[in-house]
């Protein structure tokens, strides 16, 4: 009787592990960045192409404007620290990534415009229904806010970051 239940507990195993993982480190997200130079890692001037959910072997695109990929690149290289939207609002007007992004391929003129902290608190809205999206199209049921971590402060202020797995990929097209 015991190797007859033996392949749903080596199951129920698994999925107890994954639950476990994704709770300590979060979901997987891989990045692609196009017009990569070769020799180099993550250069300004590259162009973010998609961010994807990655989930058992499935890749699920997140679904986000050029805007809300920046600022979850953004927050991705920065997710272990949190940061509160004025923080963040200045750290991508500044960041060379995002300002020169995608001038490799001649497409600056679209992103050239500051961001401003009222813009980031809607971006953070919009990046946890597009984190909704793509946990349902996967077949996950977490929840966005988990991922997109609001941090309360002492003050009225709030701190976000980003609990992920993260990889960045390059291609040269």
């Amino acid at each position: 009787m015991r190797s007859e239940f033996a392949p749903i507990i080596r199951g129920v195993k698994l999925l107890v592990a994954e639950q476990s993982q994704l709770a300590a480190s979060g979901p997987h997200f891989s990045i692609l960045h196009r017009h990569w130079q070769p020799g180099t890692i993550c250069t300004p001037g590259e162009m973010i192409a998609e961010i994807y959910l990655v989930h058992r072997r499935k890749r699920v695109a997140l679904p986000l404007s050029v805007r809300l990929m920046l600022t979850v690149d953004f927050l991705a290289r920065h997710k272990h620290v949190g940061q509160h939207a004025v923080q963040i609002a200045a750290g991508l007007s500044a960041d060379k990534f995002t300002r020169q992004h995608g001038a490799y391929a001649g497409a600056t003129a679209s992103l050239s415009k500051r961001v401003s902290r009222a813009s980031v608190k809607q971006q953070m809205m919009r990046l946890r229904e597009g984190l909704r999206q793509a946990f349902r199209r996967a077949g996950l049921s977490l929840d966005p806010a988990r991922v997109l971590i609001s941090e309360k402060t002492t003050g009225n202020e709030v701190r976000y970051r980003l609990k992920a797995a993260v990889t960045w990929h390059h291609t040269e097209t």
